[in-house]
C-alpha cells in the first residue's frame, strides 16, 4: 500500500512539473512574439518619421488628405 501511494505521489510530481515546464515555455514564447512585434512596429515608426520628415509643407498637406490645389499656396513654405 505504501508503495502504491509513493508511486502515484511520484506520478503526480513528475505530471505537475512537466505541466508547470510546458506553461512556462508557452509564457515565454507569447513574450517573445510580443518583444518582435514591438521591434517590428518600432522600426516601421522610424521609418514613417524619417519619410515625413523629408516631406516639404506642400507634400505633407496632400498626404494628410489635402487637395493638390490647395496645398500649392504652401510650396516654398518652411
Amino acid at each position: 500500500m505504501t508503495a502504491l501511494l509513493w508511486k502515484l505521489g511520484t506520478a503526480t510530481a513528475i505530471c505537475a512539473a512537466l505541466f508547470l515546464g510546458g506553461y512556462a515555455k508557452g509564457r515565454s514564447d507569447g513574450r517573445v512574439a510580443v518583444l518582435a512585434d514591438t521591434v517590428k512596429a518600432y522600426k516601421k515608426r522610424t521609418d514613417v518619421d524619417a519619410t515625413v520628415r523629408n516631406m516639404d509643407a506642400s507634400a505633407l498637406c496632400v498626404e494628410l488628405g489635402g487637395l493638390p490645389d490647395d496645398c500649392k499656396q504652401l510650396r516654398g513654405v518652411e
